[in-house]
């Protein structure tokens, strides 16, 4: 692959700069990705052919592994990248950290490699299963659908329960699902709080949204979250809502829920 990239010599935008006239030179030198600092393990020629508009050669052309110990699940992390995409100590969010005279021990650095691939490897295995069960409840859920949905129903009543995931430090609200079960089905696909509240009544979990304590929310705005029960959040705790079957049964993803509350009840 020949790759054609503008010169930017002074700019510190990467493309070149600080590279070693010898790749191997690149080993055990710290790299920044946001807040993070990783080590360069692993140095391989790289794949790309890479020249300057000018016609000059790129210098340092060659694919690094980065890796460092506390990925964000407790394994060392590392994940491959072309040195032409490292940009000088400060300047975008990959770029050589400050210490360019750093240099881990080889040793040391084939040791986090080797640590840093094999928990890469477990995680694409770990990523294939959890798909694999993914599918496998979406296939099971549906066939639950088709089984227990009567005839008659045109709407369905679930309780859903809510995680906080806001960080009020940088003003990022957000929330997301940890639970869902049905609660029942409805004969129309209207919203009724009245509704909401008698099903709420049946599910110990949300007993509570049955009475005063019951926060009738109307978010029917670009943005919101339409027509629900909760508490006085909207970003944390149980809540019941109404989902229409106008156009069909829940499918895929969104046919993942728990049928054994309303099972053990009918």
């Amino acid at each position: 692959m020949h790759i054609l990239l503008s010169s930017l010599s002074g700019s510190g935008l990467g493309y070149g700069h600080n590279a070693p006239a010898n790749i191997n030179d690149y080993l055990g030198r710290l790299v920044n990705f946001y807040h993070d600092t990783y080590t360069v393990t692993r140095v391989e020629a790289s794949q790309r052919a890479i020249r300057l508009l000018n016609g000059d050669p790129f210098l340092g052309d060659a694919r690094l592994y980065l890796a460092r110990e506390d990925g964000d699940d407790g394994r060392p992390v590392g994940r491959w990248v072309e040195a032409s995409t490292i940009a000088a100590p400060g300047k975008t969010i990959l770029h050589w950290n400050y210490r360019t005279d750093y240099r881990a021990a080889p040793d040391a650095c084939e040791e986090l490699y080797r640590r840093a691939s094999e928990a890469e490897a477990q995680r694409t295995e770990e990523r294939r299963r959890a798909e694999d069960e993914r599918r496998a409840e979406e296939a099971r859920c549906e066939a639950l659908w088709k089984e227990f949905t009567p005839e008659w129903a045109k709407g369905y009543l679930v309780a859903e329960l809510r995680r906080n995931d806001s960080d009020i430090m940088t003003d990022y609200f957000s929330y997301s699902i940890t639970e869902k079960v049905l609660l029942g089905f409805s004969r129309s696909d209207r919203n009724n709080f009245f509704e909401m509240r008698k099903m709420a009544a049946t599910f110990p979990p949300t007993a509570h949204l049955a009475g005063s304590e019951g926060v009738e929310h109307r978010e029917n705005y670009t943005g919101g979250s339409g027509y629900y029960l909760g508490g006085p959040s909207s970003y944390s705790g149980w809540t019941i809502r109404k989902r229409s079957l106008k156009y069909g049964l829940p499918r895929k993803s969104s046919a993942v829920i728990s049928f054994a509350h309303w099972i053990l009840n009918h």
